[in-house]
């Protein structure tokens, strides 16, 4: 009962569309996944049709971020004009160009607040990333990722638990903001 899933749309394949709109009715399916990259599609010219259909359906939309087809800042005009679409930009510090804010900065481009970013990323195991993440858009902002089975999840839980924060900071990181964004509740847990 405690699992959870994403439902993946390729803006390629229309029967993604209506495979989603099915997944989103039940109640285990806390949103959708995207993968710019991975379908090769850049966002630019599919991210109208995928955000419109998010807002239709009140949906949370997580995708991979910081290659060619998926910057950041691409994201940015489709949150802006869908202002009930919450958007979860993975892999703080992934960049096709070694820049290591481009996620942290297009969540300080949001007009509404609705994008955030998570920790899933190599690159933010260097020093000092998650810290300077959160004291650019703190850590209301920044929720806990793993990218598994791609990396070790008791690794990147480590990179959260040694962070230079104080333990409310990585609370929020680690549980409350996915509670909130993805309007979750855990019966008996403080």
């Amino acid at each position: 009962d405690g699992l959870r899933q994403w439902v993946i749309i390729d803006p390629k394949r229309p029967e993604t569309f209506d495979q989603a709109q099915q997944m989103l009715s039940k109640s285990h399916c806390v949103g959708i996944k995207i993968h710019p990259e991975e379908h090769l599609y850049p966002i630019v010219e599919h991210g109208q049709a995928i955000f419109e259909f998010a807002a239709k359906h009140e949906a949370v939309v997580l995708t991979h971020s910081g290659q060619e087809n998926s910057m950041p800042e691409d994201f940015v005009p489709f949150a802006n004009d869908h202002p009930n679409v919450k958007l979860i930009l993975a892999h703080i510090g992934c960049s096709c160009d070694e820049d290591l804010s481009h996620q942290v900065r297009a969540v300080q481009m949001s007009k509404h607040g609705n994008i955030f970013a998570d920790t899933s990323s190599a690159s933010n195991i260097l020093p000092g990333v998650i810290e300077w993440a959160v004291s650019e858009i703190g850590a209301e902002k920044v929720l806990f990722g793993t990218d598994s089975p791609l990396y070790d999840v008791p690794m990147q839980r480590a990179r959260i638990n040694e962070a230079d924060l104080n333990d409310h900071e990585k609370q929020i990181i680690l549980r409350d903001n996915a509670l909130k964004l993805l309007d979750l509740k855990l019966e008996g847990y403080v």
